[in-house]
């Protein structure tokens, strides 16, 4: 079998893909950039992203309240000194003010000095709201693709003999057209080495996606899985690599999905339920919370080893 070794990912390097797709490789050497910044903040996750700009901002008026409160109380209208925490508070609830241009009007400056600093801060607040805004309009408006694949890979009965199955599914409304699966088998060799092996799918590709969609790799004497237990898969250090690759027609872009499934992924001698069935109105429902169901099927329908 052929070794197809061109995908980026090294011979000489160890496992370089985890299996949710992301890759298990550390950056160093690269410096702070603000397009690294703009890409780490729009990728992360909502939670995460939320408490780092709630954090900025709490951060950015308390040191704005910080800078009132040295000045001096006294030079706000309609305030009067009472002690360090409530002058503190009070110098807080102005900075937020400020900063967000809402301008209740019943604390102003009162002073060159601290007029100044109410203006930077308005200024300040223009643009940290302007950062804000696009931070979160690339969030939404960046193309992604919400693939599910199934949790386990399957060996199943396939014509006379067996086949590698796996599927997936759209979970987004979304229409994604001209959908291509390439998948590759990786494994271990000598000399701290990994090779990687295409596997020959059954059907590469679909025109249309609306439905789930199972893809099958026949293992057949010409797949590397062929006479291979699962105990040899897993001394190989075997990694079943997938990249799928298709048209988003509601962001008019290309979409891709990565997924990797492990030897302890696999389930043998089995088959997927159906996850779509008609209802009484001519309309298809299509079940997500079947994409992992399963049915053992009887040793005698498959060959004991893959």
């Amino acid at each position: 079998m052929k070794s197809y070794n061109d995908l980026g990912l090294g011979s000489k390097a160890p496992r370089l893909l985890n299996a949710d797709g992301s890759f298990n490789v550390i950056r160093k050497g690269i410096g702070i950039s603000t397009v690294n910044l703009y890409q780490y903040l729009t990728r992360m996750g909502w939670i995460p992203f939320l408490s780092i700009i709630f954090s900025i901002l709490v951060l950015i008026n308390v040191v704005f309240a910080l800078a009132y409160l040295w000045i001096g109380i006294d030079h706000f209208s309609n305030l009067m000194a009472v002690d360090p925490w409530e002058d503190f508070l009070n110098c807080l609830h102005f900075s937020f003010q400020t900063f967000t241009t809402v301008g209740y009007g019943f604390i102003a400056p009162e002073g060159h000095l601290i007029s100044f600093i109410a203006s930077l801060e308005a200024m300040s607040g223009w643009m940290v709201f302007a950062i804000i805004t696009g931070l979160l309009y690339g969030r939404f408006a960046k193309p992604s693709a919400k693939i599910l694949f199934s949790n386990n890979l399957l060996v199943s009965p396939h014509g006379t003999g067996d086949s590698l199955q796996f599927r997936v599914v759209n979970k987004r409304k979304s229409v994604i057209m001209d959908l291509h699966a390439r998948m590759l088998m990786s494994y271990a060799g000598d000399n701290h080495t990994r090779t990687y092996i295409p596997l020959e799918l059954e059907r590469p590709s679909v025109l249309l996606f609306p439905l789930n969609w199972t893809l099958v790799h026949p293992i057949t004497p010409d797949s590397p899985l062929y006479g291979k237990t699962h105990e040899q898969l897993a001394q190989m250090d075997a990694q079943f690599i997938i990249v799928l690759k298709g048209y988003d027609d509601t962001f008019s872009q290309e979409i891709n999905a990565i997924h990797a499934y492990e030897p302890e992924d696999m389930i043998w001698h089995a088959k997927f339920e159906m996850m779509y069935m008609p209802d009484k109105n001519g309309s298809t429902v299509l079940d997500m919370r079947k994409l992992n169901d399963i049915r053992i099927v009887k040793k005698e329908a498959a060959t004991q080893t893959a």
